[in-house]
């Protein structure tokens, strides 16, 4: 039995309802399953939450909590952005409501010509786009803003896990210049984990982009780290179709017990408690 605390669903840009999620959840044997829509931004976007939606989003998971009660253990967050001047877990939005717990993230850079944030997180033409007119097509100035940003998010505090920390390589590593074994790189890693692990923050591994793209957020390369530094992880596949629920997993999980890691991490009687890794 496995968890997955980040995935998404029509309230934001997930493609199915919350119950299908849930049910699909239940037949791929997870008994610990958390629902992170992307909270919402003062900005027009297609992809977070409406604020007036936030309570229809709570409703809704109450209903399937007690629903499926003897099924599975569900939960209930978000995905919150750190945009700096712009938005963090410390908006109203989010602290008006009482959360299972809290992803922090970041999808964003600085803004384009045209006044938006830059998502870093998009097509490779739109990273191409704003790397351009942001950094001079510098990419390693580029990865250092990134970190800095992450740092600060977690400088900045009040979530209990990171989302897909490294995400900068999705598309950075298409351009001269990036290379997460060089020096430069595992110094900015280095310190970003150090922060983690100074504020006792769990780390996602995430599989998003294993089916298609073959890579985790982070590096699983950067496993050996994370168990040297006593860092908690956790196996999530951030997932917005339901029958990618477990997309990954196999693979991250064998990987983890390959390094040496014997348990993740899993939220039981509310509290994240370590749970073995079988496989």
């Amino acid at each position: 039995m496995k968890s997955n605390y980040h995935s998404h669903c029509i309230f934001c840009d997930g493609r199915a309802s919350m119950e299908t999620f849930v049910r699909f959840a239940i037949a791929h044997d997870i008994d610990s399953y958390g629902i992170t829509s992307h909270a919402p931004v003062s900005f027009p976007n297609k992809w977070s939450m409406r604020y007036d939606d936030m309570e229809e989003y709570i409703q809704e998971f109450k209903r399937l909590k007690s629903k499926y009660t003897h099924d599975i253990d569900l939960y209930l967050g978000l995905e919150v952005d750190y945009i700096p001047k712009v938005t963090n877990v410390f908006d109203d939005a989010v602290q008006n409501h009482r959360w299972d717990y809290l992803i922090g993230s970041i999808h964003h850079i600085d803004q384009m010509d045209d006044g938006s944030p830059w998502n870093i997180d998009g097509d490779l033409e739109t990273f191409r786009k704003g790397l351009h007119q942001i950094f001079n097509d510098d990419i390693v100035s580029c990865t250092k803003k990134f970190f800095h940003y992450t740092n600060d998010m977690i400088e900045l505090g009040g979530f209990n896990m990171i989302g897909h920390f490294d995400k900068i390589h999705l598309n950075g590593r298409f351009f001269e210049g990036f290379d997460y074994n060089n020096t430069w790189y595992k110094n900015l890693m280095k310190e970003t984990l150090e922060l983690i692990k100074e504020k006792g923050i769990i780390v996602e591994i995430n599989t998003k982009s294993f089916i298609n793209k073959s890579i985790t957020f982070p590096h699983i390369g950067i496993g050996p780290d994370l168990l040297k530094m006593g860092i908690q992880v956790t196996v999530n596949s951030d997932c917005h179709y339901p029958d990618l629920i477990t997309s990954g997993f196999d693979y991250v999980y064998k990987a983890l017990k390959d390094i040496g890691f014997k348990s993740t991490v899993k939220i039981k009687n509310g509290k994240w408690t370590e749970d073995p890794i079988i496989c």
